[in-house]
Parts: structure tokens; C-alpha cells; sequence
């Protein structure tokens, strides 16, 4: 990672790896969504930002070239984040619902998605459970502190 890897990196890597890494499909509705999440955490950074920093998390990843090199890239970006947000348990809840809600955009749970989401609850200490609602379709997300 170069110099100019920074927290917003990191968060569009996570949401890049739940979005596309999890079923190797970027739905258009994940992607939607994904842009959302991420509008609501960097408020100031412009759509053309936001395309660089695309651009840079996509680029490292496909130099990465296997599946497992991408994941642990989406595991460290998942550790940087808990270290830079170690003191706002609240906001690290915020982004596994944001994972949460990404990789529900498609009203499919894939097995992948939630052992990355897990992974990324427990990396901030929590223990996550999460349920594919039938009815509604949505994936329900509860979140305990680990022990």
C-alpha cells in the first residue's frame, strides 16, 4: 500500500470486499448502497475523490490476483479501521451494519458475506449473529460484545 492509503481506503476496501469479494459479483444495487455508506461517512469528499480512491482500492486489488490476498487486504483494512476508531465502539457497530446492509442490497445472503462480516465483528470485538429475514428479505444483524 502506498503512503496515500488512508481511512477512506480502508472503508472502500471493506465495503468493495463484502460487495464483490463475498460472490464475485458487484450487484448494482450492492454498489448503489456501497456509494451511500460511504457518502455518509466522507460527507466532503467529492465524486471525483471518491473515484480516485475507487480507482486505488480496485487497482490494488486486482494486482493482488488471488481471492485470498484480497481478503486478508479486506482483514487488514478491517484491523486499520478498529485501531483508528478504537475509542467509538458506536461507529465500528455503524460499519458492520454498513456491511450488513451492502451485502443484503441484493436480497441475498451468501455464506462468504457473513463469515466476512463475523470477521470484521469480531476484529472490533463484538460477536455478530445475522439471520436472512424470509419474509422481508432483509438480513437481520445482532451484535454482542465478544467475551
Amino acid at each position: 500500500m502506498s503512503g496515500d492509503w488512508s481511512y477512506a481506503h480502508d472503508l472502500v476496501n471493506m465495503y468493495l470486499g463484502i460487495a464483490h469479494l463475498a460472490d464475485s459479483e458487484l450487484d448494482p444495487e450492492e454498489q448503489r448502497t456501497f456509494l451511500l455508506k460511504f457518502k455518509e461517512w466522507m460527507p466532503d469528499v467529492t465524486l471525483e475523490g471518491f473515484g480516485k480512491i475507487w480507482d486505488e482500492v480496485l487497482a490494488l486489488n486486482n494486482s493482488l490476483g488471488s481471492r485470498e490476498n484480497r481478503y486478508a487486504l479486506y482483514l487488514q483494512s478491517t484491523v486499520n479501521i478498529a485501531q483508528y476508531m478504537s475509542d467509538h465502539r458506536d461507529r465500528l457497530k455503524d460499519i458492520i451494519r454498513d456491511l450488513v446492509d451492502i451485502a443484503g442490497a441484493d436480497g441475498v445472503l451468501h455464506d462468504n458475506e457473513a463469515t466476512m462480516i463475523k470477521a470484521a465483528a469480531c476484529s472490533y470485538g463484538f460477536s455478530a449473529d445475522l439471520r436472512l429475514n424470509a419474509k422481508t428479505g432483509r438480513i437481520e444483524l445482532t451484535l454482542k460484545p465478544a467475551h
